[in-house]
């Protein structure tokens, strides 16, 4: 698969460490891509029940980790898998790492799963990168300056048509369900299904987020996501346009729920989780 080099795929005024970020991630890719397929159950690790983690998410994060530590051997690593992680002052970058964001769906064989990689300074994300390496899409943002799918600006949709919209939703494992009641999380989910034209549970997180801001969902939810599944991809979404908080409408901290939606449809998604007497 042949790839347009990393400045045509940008923002035109995309930093040096966005470009690192892309560079590695699509060489991370590589990898990635040319190892799907369904493995076995002894191929797999369970890490908790139903999270499962495959050689190719240890390998894909060793490339990742390795790339970060040469370019800023000053920055603090964060990977999903810990491979390589190391902290630092408090003032210090950290770059979160996720290297197979959708693994269930990656050790199947099934060709849709996330790569990213984000930057986040003073507590704040300021860039990150969301690799689709089956369709060679690369979704980047940095802080004030746009959202991008392979060097193009995107935006959000504009749709305020309930009945016109499509929805992305997590279908949560026993448990995972912590924000609200899962009662309440699975009639947002009814809600869904009953107004609008479609829900899709598509696997992994990070693009879906992504492609909120890319138009191609109006909204997404789901509960127990870590900043290495949502970050860069909710940067993606406000950078486009869009809104992110929790289902409470609250501010997004840490391991949380995330709501992203267009700025049309926030507000009706938002109404499906408050709690009702």
């Amino acid at each position: 698969m042949t790839s347009s080099p990393i400045s045509a795929r940008l923002s035109p005024t995309a930093s040096f460490r966005l470009v690192v970020l892309a560079e590695t991630v699509l060489r991370a890719g590589e990898t990635a891509r040319g190892s799907l397929r369904r493995r076995t159950s002894q191929e797999m690790l369970a890490k908790a029940p139903r999270d499962y983690q495959t050689e190719i998410d240890l390998a894909v994060e060793r490339i990742i980790v390795d790339e970060m530590t040469k370019a800023f051997p000053d920055y603090a690593i964060q990977g999903e898998e810990a491979v390589g992680n190391r902290t630092a002052g408090p003032e210090t970058p950290v770059i979160y790492i996720d290297p197979i964001d959708g693994t269930t769906n990656y050790a199947w064989g099934v060709p849709h799963f996330g790569m990213t990689i984000s930057i986040v300074e003073s507590g704040r994300l300021v860039m990150g990168v969301v690799y689709d390496a089956m369709q060679d899409e690369l979704f980047s943002a940095e802080i004030g300056g746009g959202a991008y799918l392979n060097g193009e600006r995107i935006h959000c949709a504009d749709v305020g048509d309930v009945e016109n919209v499509l929805v992305g939703a997590g279908l949560p494992i026993p448990g995972q369900v912590t924000a609200v009641a899962e009662e309440t999380y699975f009639e947002a989910i009814k809600r869904l299904m009953a107004n609008t034209a479609g829900v899709r549970r598509l696997g992994s997180a990070a693009l879906s987020i992504a492609y909120v801001a890319c138009g191609r969902l109006d909204g997404f939810f789901e509960d127990g996501l870590a900043i290495h599944d949502f970050g860069a991809s909710a940067l993606m979404v406000e950078e486009a346009g869009g809104i992110v908080t929790r289902f409470s409408g609250a501010k997004v901290v840490g391991k949380s729920d995330i709501l992203a939606a267009s700025k049309a449809l926030h507000p009706w998604l938002l109404e499906g989780f408050q709690i009702r007497t």
